[in-house]
C-alpha cells in the first residue's frame, strides 16, 4: 500500500503499477525516510524512486531537495521529468554550470556533481536546507573524472545532518560495499522492461549467450551495416557505437549510401535536416549532417552542438533514422535506447596502446537495447574481430562481471581540492577535516589512517602555495578563499606563478595560452604534423612566445593548440576555418569556451593577490567575456542583447549599428534589411531596448513585424 503522496504522484504520472524495482524500493521505506541504494538495469524505472523519496520527505516551501547527475545533458532531460512536480505544488530549479533557472530558491533542484559541491562550499548553511538528496548514476563515484568531486560531496554529506540519500545506480557487483559506505539499504533486482538478448555476431551468424544462433544476411559485407539493414528490415532502429570520432563519422557516411534499404520516417528526417541547417556551427558540418540525415542515418558525437544533437536525438525517437553511429558519450548521457545496440569496437587508443573496453563499459551501451513499449525485445551484438572468437567474447563480456566501483580519491590533487573547499567553507579544525574525510569511500575501502596521512601531505602542499595558514586551527587565506571561492584547482597557484614567469605580456594569445596552461583547462590532442603546424604560427605571431614554450613537454603543446583555438574564436574565425585549420567541432570549441571562460574569470581575481603585471587582471576580464561570446571588443555591447550573436553582431556593426544609440535611432524596418536579421531578431533588440514604437512616435512594432 503507497501513501496518498506517492498515489497522487503515480497517477499524475499514468502509473497503472509499480514495477518490481520500484515496489521493493517502497518496501525498504524510501517512503519513510530511509536511505536506500536502488542498483537495477537501465530503464527498470530508478527515476521515480527518487521522485516517491521526494513528495514523501518534502513539504513544498519547507526544505529542500538536490537531484544530482554527473553530466548536464542528463541535467536538462531530468527537468522534463520534473514538471509533475510542479503540478503537485514544488518550485522545481535547475543550477548547471553558467545555467540557472529559479537557481536555489526551488524546492527541488537539479544540479550536476560539480555544481552542487560548488553550491555547498559557496553558502555551507545549505547542507542543513537539504532534506532529500538524490543521487543518480552514483556508480560514477568510480570515474576517474567525476568520482573524486561526487566521493567528497557525500563525504560531506554523510557527515552532516544526514538527509535522507537516494543513490540510483545500473548494476555494480560491490553494490552492498557501496550502500554500507552510504548507510543505505540495497534494493538490487535484474528486472527491466524489455528483455535482453546478448551476442556476438562473427561472419553472418549472431551467437546469442543463451546458445541461439541467427543467420544474418551478408549483403555488403560490413558487418555494422549487415546488422542495420537486417534490424530495420524487421522494424527496429540500431545503434553502433564505437571508441572514435573519425570512425563513427565513416561508418555513418558508408551507412548512407545504402539509404534505400533502411526502413525510416523521411518526414521526420527532413524536419530534423531543416533544424540543423538552422544551427549554429560550420556550414560544412551542417551540410554533411543534412545530408546523412536525408539518408536515414547520422552520427553522433561531443564535437557537434547541443542543437545538433538534439535534432539527431529527436529525430531517432521520432522513427527518421535507422541507425546512429556514435562514440561511448551517447550510453552516458541521454535516454535513447534502440532495438538493437551494436558494439563495432571493443577497444580504444590510449596512452599509445590498445585497451580493451571493460565490462562495465560494455554494459553500459547495452543498456540501451529494447524501448519499453515499442520493442518486443532488446538486442546487445558484440561486432568480433578476425583474432577473436563469438564464445570468448560472450565469456568475457556478456558473462562478465562488471567491475567493482572503487574510490578515484587517492591522489594528492584531489585531496587537495577537498581540502580547500572545507577549510574555505568554514570547517577548519584538523579533525574536523578528517571526520569528513573519514567518511570517503576511500577511507571505507582502505583505512582512515590512510586518507589522514595523505590528507596531511595535502595541506603541507596547501601552505607552501600560500592558500592555508595556521596549524591544528586552519584558515584559508585570501588567496586560498578565491581559488576554492572559484572552484579552482589549487594546483593553479603554482602553476600561474610558472607560467608568469614565462608571459610577460598581455596580448590576445598571450592570455589565451595563460588560460590554457592552467590544470582544469579542456585541450586537444596534438599529432606529429600538426605540432609543426603550431611552431610555425607561434613562430609568426610571437618570436618571444616561442622561446618561452617548451615543445618537448606533450601538456605544454596541447595547451598552445587549445591557445590558438581561443585567439581564433575572440577574433571571429569562423568555426569553419576553425574546424579545417585545427580539426575542433563546435561541440568542443562549445567546451573549450565554458572552460575558459569560467578559468579566465577566476584567474582576472587571484593575479590581484600576486604579484603580476599591471593590467592583467583587467585584460582576463576583458578576455573572459570576449571568449563567452567570440568577439572583438567592439562587438561587446552589441552581443549583450539576446539572440543577437557573434555572427549578426559583425552584420550589424558592418551596417553602421556599431552602438546601443544607433540601434535606439533605428527603425525596425531598417535593421530587417541588415542580412541576417529577420522579424524574431528585431523583435529581440526593441525588447531589449524596451521599445514598443518605432522611432520619433511612429508605427507599433507590430507595424513593423507581423
Amino acid at each position: 500500500m503507497v501513501t496518498p503522496r506517492t498515489q497522487e504522484l503515480l497517477q499524475r504520472l499514468g502509473y497503472t503499477s509499480l514495477y518490481p524495482p520500484q515496489a521493493k524500493a517502497i518496501e525498504a521505506g524510501v517512503e519513510r525516510g530511509e536511505s536506500v541504494l536502488v542498483s537495477t538495469p537501465t530503464a527498470s524505472g530508478k527515476t521515480l524512486v527518487g521522485l516517491i523519496a521526494i513528495v514523501n520527505s518534502l513539504v513544498p516551501g519547507g526544505g529542500k531537495a538536490f537531484y544530482t547527475v554527473p553530466l548536464r545533458s542528463i541535467a536538462m532531460e531530468k527537468r522534463e521529468d520534473f514538471r509533475v512536480l510542479e503540478a503537485m505544488g514544488y518550485e522545481v530549479g535547475i543550477s548547471i554550470g553558467d545555467y540557472e533557472e529559479k537557481a536555489v530558491r526551488g524546492d527541488v533542484v537539479i544540479t550536476t556533481y560539480e555544481k552542487l559541491d560548488s553550491l555547498l562550499r559557496n553558502e555551507p548553511s545549505l547542507l542543513e536546507k537539504i532534506r532529500v538528496l538524490v543521487v543518480d548514476e552514483v556508480h560514477y563515484v568510480g570515474d576517474p573524472e567525476r568520482g573524486p568531486v561526487l566521493e567528497s560531496l557525500l563525504a560531506r554529506v554523510l557527515s552532516s545532518s544526514r538527509p535522507q540519500l537516494v543513490g540510483l545506480s545500473a548494476t555494480i557487483p560491490n553494490a552492498e560495499e557501496i550502500a554500507g559506505w552510504l548507510g543505505a539499504k540495497l534494493v538490487q533486482d535484474s528486472w527491466r522492461p524489455v528483455p535482453l538478448y546478448e551476442g556476438v555476431y562473427k561472419r553472418g551468424k549472431i551467437y546469442y549467450s543463451d546458445g541461439r544462433v541467427k543467420e544474418v544476411k551478408e549483403e555488403t559485407g560490413l558487418a555494422d551495416l549487415d546488422l542495420v539493414i537486417d534490424s530495420s528490415e524487421e522494424g527496429g532502429q540500431v545503434i553502433v557505437f564505437s571508441q572514435s570520432r573519425r570512425r563513427v563519422v565513416q561508418l555513418a557516411t558508408r551507412a548512407s549510401r545504402f539509404s534505400s534499404r533502411l526502413s525510416f520516417d523521411k518526414r521526420a528526417a527532413r524536419e530534423a535536416a531543416a533544424e540543423i541547417a538552422m544551427s549554429e556551427g560550420p556550414k560544412a558540418l551542417k551540410e554533411e549532417l543534412q545530408k546523412l540525415v536525408l539518408s536515414g542515418v547520422s552520427y553522433h558525437h561531443a564535437g557537434l552542438s547541443n542543437e545538433q544533437r538534439r535534432a539527431i536525438e529527436e529525430a531517432f525517437r521520432r522513427g527518421g533514422l535507422a541507425a546512429i553511429y556514435s562514440t561511448p558519450t551517447l550510453a552516458a548521457g541521454v535516454n535513447l535506447p534502440a532495438r538493437r545496440v551494436v558494439v563495432e569496437e571493443y577497444s580504444r587508443y590510449e596512452e599509445g596502446l590498445w585497451k580493451p573496453i571493460s565490462v562495465a563499459e560494455y554494459k553500459q551501451l547495452a543498456g540501451r537495447a529494447g524501448r519499453p513499449g515499442l520493442d518486443p525485445y532488446g538486442e546487445a551484438v558484440i561486432v568480433a574481430s578476425s583474432d577473436d572468437e563469438p564464445e570468448e567474447l560472450l565469456e568475457e563480456y556478456v558473462r562478465g562481471e562488471p567491475e567493482r566501483a572503487e574510490s578515484r580519491l587517492e591522489g594528492l590533487r584531489e585531496l587537495r581540492h577537498i581540502v580547500l573547499g572545507l577549510v574555505a567553507s568554514g570547517v577548519r579544525g584538523k579533525k574536523s577535516i578528517y571526520a569528513v574525510l573519514e567518511r570517503t569511500l576511500y577511507a571505507y575501502q582502505s583505512s582512515p589512517s590512510e586518507v589522514k596521512r595523505k590528507a596531511s601531505k595535502a595541506l603541507e602542499d596547501l601552505r607552501s602555495w600560500g592558500l592555508v595558514e595556521g596549524a591544528d586551527e586552519l584558515r584559508a587565506t585570501p588567496l586560498g578563499q578565491e581559488v576554492a571561492r572559484n572552484y579552482l584547482d589549487p594546483l593553479t597557484v603554482p602553476r600561474l606563478r610558472e607560467a608568469l614567469g614565462k608571459i610577460k605580456g598581455a596580448s590576445e594569445l598571450e592570455l589565451a595560452l595563460l588560460i590554457s596552461l592552467m590544470p582544469d583547462m579542456t585541450t586537444f590532442p596534438v599529432s606529429k604534423r600538426e605540432e609543426e603546424e603550431l611552431m610555425d604560427e607561434v613562430l609568426s605571431l610571437s618570436t618571444q612566445l616561442f622561446d618561452a614554450i617548451d615543445w618537448q613537454e606533450p601538456s605544454e603543446v596541447k595547451a598552445v593548440k587549445a591557445a590558438l583555438v581561443l585567439r581564433a574564436w575572440v577574433e571571429e574565425v569562423p568555426e569553419d576555418e576553425i574546424l579545417k585549420k585545427y580539426n575542433v567541432g563546435p561541440g568542443d570549441v562549445a567546451l573549450l569556451v565554458d572552460n575558459a571562460s569560467w578559468i579566465s574569470s577566476g584567474l582576472s581575481r587571484i593575479v590581484k593577490l600576486l604579484e603580476a603585471p599591471a593590467g592583467l587582471a583587467e585584460g582576463l576580464k576583458l578576455m573572459e567575456v570576449r571568449i563567452r561570446h567570440g568577439v572583438r571588443p567592439e562587438l561587446l555591447p552589441l552581443v549583450a542583447i539576446p539572440g543577437v550573436g557573434r555572427v549578426r553582431a559583425r552584420r550589424l556593426y558592418a551596417a553602421g549599428y556599431r552602438s546601443i544609440q544607433d540601434l535606439l535611432l533605428a527603425r525596425p524596418e531598417d535593421l530587417m534589411k541588415v542580412p541576417g536579421i529577420g522579424p524574431q531578431t528585431v523583435r529581440a533588440i526593441m525588447d531589449f531596448l524596451g521599445r514598443e514604437e518605432g522611432p520619433r512616435g511612429g508605427r507599433g512594432l507590430e507595424g513593423y513585424i507581423e
